[in-house]
């Protein structure tokens, strides 16, 4: 006999533009009788009759709310990929017993190495999202050296303009960096900037800046 289904899913719904939605993300959409995601990922669904709940920023009150709902089938619609800091860590951490169903998502970074066609196997990842700056400072000699290549997921208060500021104030005025935002939207926008540069530049705060490569 197989293992017993889990109540619990997690879809990674990738950018949250329909084209880069999987056909398995959207089976396991249709197979839940409750939709928890923010509000660009449950629109993804807008034409799937299930109940639905906006996810908040209080973990808590989710937690609360899946607790409720148990063992109802549930998915967790994540932006990107569940596997690359998403709320899978959390979800695990909350329910240690359960076995959660996790279909991947195509990911900012995955998207962001395709635009600039490279392949993303040699580059460290790090989130500065809800991080400080100084979650760099081991790299950065490494980076004046051009020996490490870095992807950066940026938001909250490290914005890609604190970190050009951040790298230029630190001896890497002239880094090269290349930004996305918006990857795989209709608003989807990217750049090559120095650091310095950066540090004056107008963009949204959530994005991915890749380090440690040549603008060709």
């Amino acid at each position: 006999m197989g293992a017993s289904k889990s109540w619990l899913t997690v879809i990674g719904v990738g950018p949250g533009s329909p084209e880069y939605l999987t056909p398995a993300a959207c089976q396991a959409a249709q197979e839940a009788e409750i939709l928890i995601g923010g509000r660009r990922a449950l629109r993804l669904f807008a034409d799937l009759p299930r109940e639905k709940q906006v996810l908040s920023g209080d973990l808590e009150k989710v937690y609360t709310f899946l607790k409720a709902v148990c063992p109802r089938p549930t998915a967790v619609l994540v932006s990107g990929d569940p596997g690359f800091f998403s709320l899978l860590g959390w979800l695990k951490r909350k329910f240690p017993s359960e076995k959660i169903t996790v279909i991947p998502g195509i990911s900012s970074v995955q998207l962001a190495f395709a635009r600039l066609g490279r392949g993303w196997e040699g580059a460290t990842f790090l989130s500065l999202h809800g991080r400080p700056l100084a979650t760099l400072a081991p790299y950065l000699p490494r980076l004046a050296a051009g020996t490490v290549k870095l992807a950066l997921l940026t938001g909250g208060s490290s914005t890609p303009t604190a970190l050009g500021s951040y790298l230029a104030s630190h001896g890497l005025a002239d880094q090269k960096l290349w930004v996305g935002w918006e990857l795989g939207t209709e608003q989807e926008g990217t750049i090559w900037l120095t650091a310095a540069e950066l540090a004056g530049a107008d963009l949204p705060a959530a994005g991915v800046v890749l380090m440690g490569y040549e603008q060709e």
